[in-house]
């Protein structure tokens, strides 16, 4: 069965670009976390799990449905944007300490949800 959320299962697994703001740089939040996606709205799928990596405050690469670029910042805020084609998935967020969470949408297909994120040991 084909998967109803490629794009925001992307939210969990992409790259990084190069080029993002040294403002935004961290490594407070290095490290592995687990990541679930949930969706509130729409027909995506509607719940997904993936583990992600925060390296120098970027968002590791563990896959790419699309170009991404995100980062979390010495606050802990989270901000990332995946671009496949014309569909654009955005979340934002927020860690502190050991978990975290926030929002995504993918106005695309009239999709959105929250997340929720935990440090592995």
């Amino acid at each position: 069965m084909k998967s109803k959320s490629v794009l925001p299962a992307a939210l969990l697994l992409f790259a990084c670009s190069s080029a993002y703001s040294s403002a935004w740089a961290s490594d407070a939040y290095d490290g592995q976390w687990s990541v679930q996606l949930v969706t509130v709205k729409g027909d995506c799928d509607r719940s997904l799990s993936w583990d992600v990596a925060v390296a120098s405050g970027r968002i590791a690469e563990n896959g790419l449905f699309g170009q991404a670029a995100g980062q979390v910042d010495s606050r802990g805020r989270v901000r990332l944007q995946v671009l496949s084609g014309a569909d654009r998935v955005s979340a934002t967020g927020a860690l502190r300490g050991a978990s975290g969470g926030g929002a995504w949408t993918w106005p695309n297909r009239a999709c959105s949800g929250r997340w929720s994120a935990s440090r592995k040991a």
